[in-house]
């Protein structure tokens, strides 16, 4: 069944209306219905009888647009008039001038088409049905059948203008826009044709910016802006050039339009609209400049009385990308209240702990931990840097719990090193053991291996701490230390001590894991005490006291305890594996319904040949300790047989990187603290002090554990040097 078309609609619209007339009123003796089979030319009488059914009418108004979204349709009309049926003539014309009260009948209504007699009402049935390719073949079989004949203007202009209309409609739907911008510039099309289809020309721009062609989309939508002399056609094009096309672009749109920039005269209406679509921009990095304050103020009271969580969401994270941090907590404080989601308090929970709110920061983030990934990693980082420390603070023990049961979730590595230095550096080693090994499984680096080498030594498991270390030979130098004497002195660790047992809470066991017990160290600092930032290794290091020990003395030392254990041939592949806990309710993550490595054996890669006794070079990594007795590592897989220096881990992060960009992630603990001390910072200067060469590390110590964010001592001050970002860069990952 072919659809109603606009053109059937109006024509069984007028038949109705005529229909009503016929039966409540007789037609005017002067005014007598020719028969059907009859096609006479109009009578002097037939016209004045057409002229005097003329009801009286108002003022004349303007006529609408021809073209426009309320352009009579005079098909009808002329249909009624070429089969010489009045009655019908003078209630369409009745229905025309009600709906448009300036409406003058065309003078041409009763002339002869002059198509050669031949009736085109088939050829406008198919026009109607959009059955383009067999209307062309009935056109050229008529052609064929009278040479002389041609079609109608109006029905070849439409034709063609429909043409057009399917053909982009179709590569609009098939998101084949590149097509579409090729069949458009390829076939010439004369984009005037399609003055009146203004859907046509916005799918047009709008492809051009799906095809990145942005200066040819601002011309289509600066074409419909000029020529369009609809109000409500300007302002939908704006509207739609909002949706389209970057900011940068939309700003050369508006200047091209008188009052559009400011959203002032027609534009009025869409003002906050434009103010919304330039704070997005400078969310997003795509605009410099910040909002004009009169415009951001506007928004601001349309946010509040909107109660709408997103827009209140918008300007929050407004504030929070100019550092405002007290005026974003207060937005997204108002946005959560107004039923805003997950990702509002994402920004809560940022705008917290940039004040340095730690703890509210922690609850805000586990609260909606569930339905957003990013309140997860925000909630296990918060907490982590006092988890790493190397004295540990006293943490509450259901604190403990559902930070363990939250790393569990998430099976996430830095979690799980987190709770095992915590266990490790409180004396519970069996439970910084069970860390450590899930650690190592989700995400091996290098504090995380040191960290399970160091526990694997301290419960005396030797053959685990050798092919740990044999594995990682070349790669992490911090486990290879374990084997070979530095030569320095290390003093007793509270672990050493009588009590160890004292100096923790008692673990708390579930079925499926361990949360270690709150550390009770005497001298320990506050938990989340922004001054408790200490060295311990430059402390604990003290003098060498066989600096005077020949080489050759302590190489036959460290040989004689590694004989037969290292360098040893084992297998590369990391032999740990542990699932993730499911989550309890039902927003999980799609990985947690797939099968887990745990449950079954890792397929193996078919060996060409053993692996190799001697470690190989690994590009940016530094040296191995054993390299300054005089061994070397086979070269690396791109020949490099050189030690790198500084390694990567303790290079700043290159401009542009994502690894740079989270070094200069605003949120970072007590950001707005430091604006304060550093005003120039706040401002995006770089802060006193930086670029400055940091002071060399003391000697590792074996019970003082570095954390993932552990640091050197701060350099001394230093003339602001070249930076390429507002922040401090760390130099030690």
């Amino acid at each position: 069944m072919s659809r109603i078309t606009p053109r059937l609609a109006a024509s069984l619209l007028a038949m109705a209306l005529w229909l009503t007339a016929d039966v409540h009123a007789a037609p005017s003796p002067t005014e007598p219905e020719p028969p059907a089979q009859e096609k006479k030319p109009p009578t002097p009488e037939m016209k004045a009888a057409s002229k005097e059914a003329k009801p009286a009418r108002p003022a004349p108004a303007p006529i609408p647009v021809v073209g426009g979204p309320v352009a009579p349709d005079d098909h009808a009309l002329r249909y009624y008039a070429s089969l010489k049926q009045m009655a019908r003539v003078n209630a369409e014309l009745t229905r025309l001038r009600r709906l448009y009260p300036a409406y003058e009948p065309p003078a041409d209504l009763y002339e002869a088409p002059g198509n050669g007699g031949v009736d085109e009402e088939p050829l406008w049935a198919l026009y109607s049905a959009d059955r383009i390719d067999e209307l062309k073949a009935a056109i050229a079989a008529k052609q064929r059948e009278t040479p002389t004949w041609k079609p109608s203007a109006d029905l070849t202009k439409k034709m063609r203008r429909k043409e057009l209309r399917l053909r982009i409609g179709s590569f609009w739907k098939a998101e084949k826009f590149l097509d579409l911008v090729d069949y458009i510039k390829g076939e010439n099309v004369d984009v005037s044709e399609l003055a009146e289809e203004v859907d046509v020309l916005w799918t047009i721009a709008e492809a051009y910016a799906r095809a990145k062609q942005n200066e040819d989309a601002v011309n289509m939508f600066k074409r419909v802006l000029t020529t369009s002399k609809d109000s409500h056609i300007r302002v939908a094009t704006i509207q739609k050039a909002l949706g389209s096309l970057r900011m940068a672009d939309v700003e050369t749109l508006l200047s091209s339009v008188p009052g559009a920039a400011e959203g002032a005269n027609e534009y009025a209406p869409i003002a906050i609209d434009i103010t919304r679509a330039r704070i997005a921009a400078f969310l997003h990095d795509e605009r410099a400049e910040e909002v004009p304050v009169p415009d951001m103020q506007k928004f601001e009271v349309y946010a509040k009385e909107s109660r709408d969580a997103n827009q209140l969401g918008l300007v929050a994270w407004y504030d929070y990308k100019r550092r405002d941090f007290a005026g974003a907590l207060e937005w997204f404080k108002l946005a959560i209240q107004n039923d805003g989601d997950a990702m509002i308090a994402h920004g809560l929970a940022h705008s917290l702990r940039a004040l340095n709110m730690l703890r509210e920061a922690e609850e805000v983030a586990f609260a909606w931990h569930e339905p957003l990934a990013n309140n997860i990693i925000l909630f296990l980082d918060l907490l982590e840097t006092d988890l790493t420390r190397e004295i540990p603070p006293y943490i509450e023990s259901d604190r403990l719990a559902r930070y363990a049961k939250v790393t569990m979730e998430a099976a996430s590595g830095e979690g799980a090193q987190a709770l095992a230095w915590y266990a490790y550096n409180s004396c519970q080693f069996d439970v910084a053991l069970f860390w450590f090994e899930r650690a190592v499984a989700w995400f091996p680096k290098d504090a995380t291996v040191y960290g399970y080498a160091l526990t694997l030594r301290r419960l005396k498991k030797e053959k685990g701490l050798y092919e740990l270390a044999n594995r990682y030979d070349g790669l992490f130098a911090k486990v290879i230390e374990i084997l070979f004497p530095d030569g320095y002195y290390h003093p007793p660790t509270p672990c050493d001590q009588k009590g160890a047992e004292s100096l923790h809470g008692a673990p708390f066991h579930t079925a499926a894991y361990v949360a270690p017990g709150p550390a009770t160290i005497p001298g320990a600092p506050a938990n989340y005490d922004p001054q408790a930032a200490s060295y311990l290794a430059q402390k604990n290091a003290s003098t060498p006291i066989d600096m005077q020990i020949p080489q050759e003395i302590l190489l036959q030392r460290a040989m004689k305890n590694i004989r037969g254990r290292f360098p040893a041939v084992v297998a590369p592949e990391n032999p740990l594996r542990f699932r993730a806990l499911p989550m309890a309710t039902n927003n999980r993550a799609p990985a947690h319904g797939l099968p887990v490595a745990s449950e079954s054996p890792l397929r193996k890669d078919p060996a060409t040949q053993p692996p190799p006794l001697v470690a190989r070079r690994t590009p940016g990594v530094g040296a191995m300790p054993y390299e300054h007795y005089g061994f070397s590592l086979l070269p690396g897989w791109n020949g490099v047989e050189t030690a790198t220096w500084p390694p990567y881990s303790q290079q700043i992060a290159p401009a542009g990187t994502q690894w740079a960009s989270q070094d200069a992630d605003p949120a970072k603990a007590g950001i707005a603290v430091f604006d304060a001390r550093n005003p120039a910072n706040a401002r995006g200067l770089p802060p006193a002090g930086y670029g400055a060469q940091p002071t060399p590390r003391a000697p590792p110590n074996a019970y003082a554990a570095p954390g993932p964010r552990d640091a050197p001592p701060p350099a001394a001050p230093a003339p602001p040097g070249a930076a390429y970002g507002q922040y401090p860069q760390p130099v030690s990952r």
